[in-house]
């Protein structure tokens, strides 16, 4: 029997959501509502209240990742970015030996925002892209204190 449910973190850019089946996060929405029961499933509620509080950078429960070998690859590498550090496309392509775009589609594809903190990887010149859009990495990078 498959057990979905969602627990919501409030910030002051919108809901955080995270849904969890069986005891495992499969997925992280940034500024909406899953459509799944809503639950304060712990320690997954507790973990994402103290990021945003700061009260910890550190982002971990049990999760299911979905993807393909390559992107659980990129997704590994960008995991290992310290809190209020950043990187960018480049350096994580040649850790895993491809391109930068390569990096940024298997970044797209991350369903795990802030567990895998895509936002910490950035374009040369710029900030580059999020799937969550740019007004929520510029909130995470602010929080880590990356930009201020």
């Amino acid at each position: 029997m498959f057990v979905i449910v969602q627990s919501v973190v409030y910030t002051r850019l919108g809901p955080v959501s995270i849904l969890i089946d069986n005891g495992v996060a499969i997925e992280i929405a940034l500024g909406r509502i899953f459509d799944a029961p809503l639950k304060d499933v712990q320690p997954f509620k507790k973990v994402l209240e103290d990021y945003f509080t700061k009260r910890s950078g550190k982002v971990n429960f049990p999760v299911r990742l979905k993807g393909t070998d390559f992107q659980k690859k990129v997704w590994e590498e960008v995991r290992k970015i310290p809190y209020g550090e950043v990187r960018t496309y480049g350096w994580i392509a040649k850790i895993v030996g491809t391109s930068p775009r390569a990096v940024g589609m298997a970044m797209r594809s991350n369903r795990l925002p802030i567990y895998i903190p895509c936002h910490r990887v950035v374009s040369k010149g710029s900030l580059g892209g999020f799937s969550s859009g740019f007004e929520w990495k510029v909130f995470l990078l602010e929080l880590e204190g990356v930009l201020i």
